[in-house]
């Protein structure tokens, strides 16, 4: 039940399969979840930047929401399914851990990363209209609030979005010079002498 070239090694986990390898070393555990999101391969490319380091090991886990007892075995094939596809572009250099877990999807994330000790746990944002939001609302909120370890969050950086109104767009200007110093200076010669941030009252 491995993706590519990764080798299997059984180990302790949820009710479902697991397979990967697990490292011997100080572990340094990073647990990633995926749904069928499709930025969900750009959540697993960001978990294993964090497992290259040395010692760090890769898990991924998909929850399967709506378990139906009839189409069980469908369901973990279509979650096998899932995994396969976000995984589909890590090197063979990276192994990983798949884990499958049926429930509630912040409950059963936070429970995997309590039965592996999880160091971080990596989590996509839903991609979901409004009205989707209001309605089914987010893993990521719960996660992050009921963690025991450190949450990242993945998504896509948009600083040119209007979603957030009390937000104005980064200055062209500063980072045209950002780029041009590679970070060495921030800000055009127009916010150069404005350096506080924040809306401050104006000087009498």
């Amino acid at each position: 039940m491995t993706s590519g070239a990764h080798a299997p090694n059984v180990g302790d986990g949820t009710a479902f399969a697991i397979d990967g390898c697990m490292s011997t070393q100080t572990r340094t555990v990073i647990l990633t979840a995926v749904d069928a999101n499709r930025s969900a391969a750009e959540v697993v490319d960001a978990a294993a930047r964090f497992a290259a380091m040395p010692g760090a090991e890769l898990h991924v886990v998909h929850v399967i929401e709506a378990p139906v007892a009839a189409h069980l075995t469908a369901q973990l094939e279509q979650a096998r399914g899932i995994v396969a596809r976000a995984t589909a572009d890590l090197p063979a250099s990276v192994p990983f851990t798949v884990h499958l877990a049926a429930g509630e999807p912040a409950t059963q994330i936070l429970q995997v990363a309590a039965n592996i000790h999880a160091d971080m746990i990596v989590i996509g944002t839903r991609e979901m209209t409004k009205l989707e939001r209001v309605l089914l609302g987010s893993v990521v909120e719960p996660a992050t609030r009921r963690a025991q370890c450190p949450v990242y969050v993945v998504r896509k950086k948009d600083y040119h979005s209007h979603d957030v109104r009390e937000i104005a767009p980064p200055c062209p200007d500063c980072l045209a010079v950002q780029r041009s110093t590679g970070g060495k200076e921030l800000w055009c010669v127009h916010h150069r002498e404005r350096h506080v941030h924040g809306d401050m009252p104006n000087q009498p």
